[in-house]
């Protein structure tokens, strides 16, 4: 397995495949007043990387009852993020809005070169991120790292995040909460140029 996640993006062409890899968490014991407390400290763990080795069709499944990566596309510029993201569909291939949506390995997906878009990355989490018995937002982030025709060094998006950008709560269950993560140039949006190509990689995390 690889330890980084790489998608491949042509002129007129995206594809790609994912591997999801989990980690546990920490717990301490400390003693007060002559009783142990339980603590938990909270960190940054990774989630899920993608990895070009594993084949599927349709959504990603990262397993029952776990956290990580669901789909890729691309969101056509002239949409609103915020608005179009909220919809938290399994299959965004008949969406005519997502651009390039990979639902099976080994296809190849028709892009137009020099047509705008933001990058979307959608994920599920698992009840790891709760405070208590409700879900915190601010538990998840997706980070981005594209080179090639246009860059994006290493850009962690999250809920309410300050960057080009943003993290779109699409669903929670009493098991699952849906983010749809998604990025910005914040110019005239991402674009394969002519001939050109994109290569980028995606981090999975959540905080508990």
């Amino acid at each position: 397995m690889k330890s980084m996640d790489v998608f491949s993006l042509r002129a007129g062409m995206l594809s790609g495949l994912v591997v999801v890899s989990l980690i546990g968490g920490f717990f301490g014991y400390s003693y007060l007043n002559g009783s142990i407390q339980h603590e938990k400290d909270l960190e940054w763990h990774t989630i899920a990387v993608v990895s070009p080795e594993l084949l599927w069709l349709g959504e990603y499944d990262p397993g029952a009852g776990a956290s990580g990566w669901l789909s890729t596309f691309c969101l056509d510029y002239g949409e609103v993020p915020e608005t179009v993201l909220e919809n938290n569909a399994t299959d965004w291939s008949s969406d005519a809005t997502a651009i390039g949506y990979v639902d099976a390995d080994d296809t190849d997906t028709d892009l137009k070169s020099e047509d705008p878009f933001y990058f979307v990355v959608r994920c599920r989490f698992n009840d790891t991120v709760k405070d208590g018995a409700s879900w915190n937002h601010s538990r998840v982030r997706c980070t981005l790292t594209v080179t090639g025709d246009e860059a994006i060094a290493g850009v962690a998006e999250y809920n309410n995040s300050a960057s080009d950008g943003d993290a779109v709560i699409s669903d929670e269950t009493t098991d699952f909460l849906f983010v749809n993560f998604w990025w910005d140039d914040g110019v005239d949006g991402y674009k394969i140029t002519d001939d050109g190509s994109l290569d980028w990689s995606i981090t999975i995390e959540a905080k508990y």
